[in-house]
């Protein structure tokens, strides 16, 4: 079994390769020190963490990004913290008889019991890693757990190839079209808890995400693709891809995600086909770039901007897809990145102390390049 680089961790394993860093000036240690201190201040009380412009909600896929951040910072107590408070308030065991987690909890009480299939996957690959990152077989045993409710519960197969499912879908629902969102998909997730399982339904769906990307990337609802991908579409029993009633067809806060997910892929299995669709996201940030002079957040699959806006979580998976793809433009996006950092008092945050969401993800840049080049025993 291969060693892996340590830098597999991710929300939802996300990855940036780094060539050519001389150059960049940011030091990531403290960086990621000190967005670490940031994100435990403002968003986790006492293990939940919390949406501040939602009404200090919960959601369970910030419970997995919390997870592995923590794992990044080798932050024990705050991981375990997370994970008691997740079991006690998010899980479906006792509610449905699984390990999946309920989506959203809202004013002391769970007020979605339907799970999220990205934050279930993410969740489980948290509790891989720290299995193997602190030796502790008891997070192996619960990942275990919820790797297989994932595939029982969150998968369907449909016309000849096993899907995943963004959540389960109810007794006597219509069974002739399935919804789709292609960042739920990460191949390397998938890998690593083959690894662990030898459940090959994992690998049916690296096939599957592959599949559907490399197909909706060139063109999906009658329209030729610019290189990006759609937050949702819908599989029709006849093999068709449309847009999802109801649902965003832009590259937007979903599909955000893709270039993270697929990165991580290709630096740690080194699959083609994931260089093959970050390239084409590279080709089109870098004509968006030399037009504009920046890259947008959201954009119509055709490519056409929807918020004439930067963000740094839009910058941060140009980032990945430009590094990949060997682009002279990767420094431009690292550095628009941490163009938005904030800091006070030894603590830092991506645009400020109620964006939850870039706080998340966003460190990850600056990740790797810390870690970069170290080979990982944690990892097989």
């Amino acid at each position: 079994m291969k060693r892996l680089l340590f830098s597999v961790l991710s929300a939802m394993g996300l990855l940036m390769l780094c060539q050519g860093c001389s150059e960049r000036t940011s030091d990531p240690s403290v960086i990621l020190r000190k967005t670490w201190k940031g994100y435990t201040d403002s968003f986790i009380r006492e293990g939940r963490v919390v949406r501040p412009k939602d009404g200090y909600d919960t959601v369970s896929e910030g419970q997995a990004y919390a997870m592995l951040r923590a794992l990044a910072a080798d932050d024990r107590e705050t991981f375990d913290a997370v994970l008691r408070w997740t079991e006690r308030h998010l899980s479906r065991k006792e509610r449905a008889g699984d390990r999946l987690l309920s989506w959203r909890y809202a004013d002391g009480a769970v007020v979605d019991a339907n799970s999220a299939a990205d934050a279930d996957t993410d969740y489980a690959l948290a509790l891989v890693l720290a299995s193997r990152k602190w030796r502790d077989a008891s997070y192996l045993v619960l990942a275990k757990e919820v790797m297989n409710d994932i595939l029982d519960r969150e998968t369907r197969r449909f016309n000849g190839r096993l899907y995943l499912l963004p959540w389960p879908l109810q007794r006597g629902a219509p069974t002739g079209r399935i919804p789709q969102n292609l960042s739920y998909y990460s191949p390397a997730h998938f890998r690593i808890f083959f690894e662990e399982t030898a459940d090959k339904r994992w690998l049916e769906l690296v096939e599957t995400g592959y599949h559907l990307q490399r197909l909706i990337q060139r063109r999906f609802n009658g329209e030729t693709g610019s290189g990006l991908l759609p937050d949702w579409c819908e599989i029709g029993a006849d093999g068709i891809v449309a847009t999802m009633p109801g649902r965003s067809a832009s590259y937007g806060w979903e599909a955000v995600r893709i270039p993270l997910r697929l990165a991580m892929d290709y630096l740690l299995y080194g699959d083609g086909r994931a260089l093959d669709l970050l390239r084409r996201f590279s080709a089109f940030y870098e004509e968006e770039y030399a037009e504009n002079g920046m890259i947008y957040s959201e954009y119509s699959y055709g490519g056409e901007a929807a918020n004439p806006f930067e963000h740094p979580l839009f910058y941060t998976a140009a980032f990945a897809a430009l590094e990949i793809s060997g682009s002279s433009l990767a420094d431009m996006a690292f550095e628009r990145v941490h163009r938005y950092l904030k800091d006070r008092e030894g603590a830092s945050w991506y645009l400020d102390e109620k964006e939850y969401y870039a706080n998340s993800l966003c460190w990850l840049a600056a990740y790797y390049l810390q870690t970069r080049g170290q080979v990982s025993e944690h990892l097989p």
